[in-house]
């Protein structure tokens, strides 16, 4: 009877230990997942800071490209415009030139007559 209570005893020493060896590896498993989720979140937040900084590179570069584009339109505008402005005032230069040449010459041709006039009068 000793040796069955004894037995017993023991069964149920060895099946609490047991049973505690187990839980604390359980609670291991626990720690060890925790730390394995913690790893994944920080891996899936680190892609998506990659992914987010990709995204605002291109994003960048899309804006920066538009920017060029619209500057190199404007430019040419500016460039176009300039040349019409420059024709228009080479014109208007010419014009006046014209004018003065031919203001030019009508006083000189009445200069050169009012001479051959006095000439005359004073050959007479």
């Amino acid at each position: 009877m000793k040796t069955k209570l004894l037995s017993a005893f023991a069964l149920a020493f060895l099946l609490s230990v047991g049973a505690y060896a187990q839980d604390s590896t359980a609670t291991m498993s626990k720690k060890e997942m925790r730390k394995q989720e913690k790893a994944e979140r920080k891996a899936r937040l680190k892609d998506d800071l990659k992914n987010t900084g990709r995204a605002a590179g291109e994003t960048t570069r899309e804006v920066g490209q538009g920017i060029k584009s619209k500057a190199k339109v404007a430019g040419e505008a500016i460039d176009t415009t300039a040349q019409r402005t420059g024709r228009a005032v080479n014109r208007g230069l010419d014009n006046a030139s014209d004018a003065i040449s031919t203001e030019a010459r009508k006083v000189k041709d009445k200069r050169d007559s009012t001479r051959a006039e006095k000439a005359r009068r004073d050959s007479l």
